[in-house]
């Protein structure tokens, strides 16, 4: 009986620690989107400390987008601990070929024909200023060197 006891104790102890452990980890949101006129929306939010953290801050980004865009699709909103290809570009400020919306706390690829997309990432940052975000600017696609 004292060795199930101690049994318990330790994996409560482990589950709790491992918790703890899984909880203080950085996250990264991404969200992507497709639109109906053949744009993709690439998303990386800032990083936060813990898992619910990033689903929180995925749920807040998406909310306004599917009441405004009832004909987009999300293809993904998940939680990353690494980034790779395009989303790590976007997250280091690196260069991308596509247009991209920057501002604080947010960068959009936005990939698909160019008139499209140059006419939505500009409409996208104007809108953000318009709704009160300090600064939003639509950058044009660049290559990495």
């Amino acid at each position: 009986m004292k060795q199930a006891v101690i049994a318990l104790i330790l994996i409560a102890a482990g589950s709790w620690l491992a918790h703890l452990h899984v909880a203080s980890q950085i996250y990264h949101p991404i969200v992507r989107l497709t639109s109906s006129d053949g744009l993709v929306y690439t998303t990386v939010l800032d990083e936060v400390q813990e898992r619910r953290a990033c689903g929180a801050a995925n749920d807040r980004f998406l909310k306004p987008i599917k009441e405004a865009c009832k004909q987009c699709q999300v293809v993904y909103a998940r939680c990353e601990r690494k980034l790779e290809g395009l989303e790590a570009a976007l997250a280091d400020g690196a260069p991308v070929p596509h247009y991209q919306v920057m501002a604080p706390g947010v960068r959009i690829a936005v990939d698909g024909p160019s008139a499209p997309a140059k006419a939505s990432c500009e409409f996208i940052a104007g809108d953000m200023v318009r709704r009160g975000i300090r600064s939003a600017a639509c950058v044009y696609p660049r290559q990495g060197k």
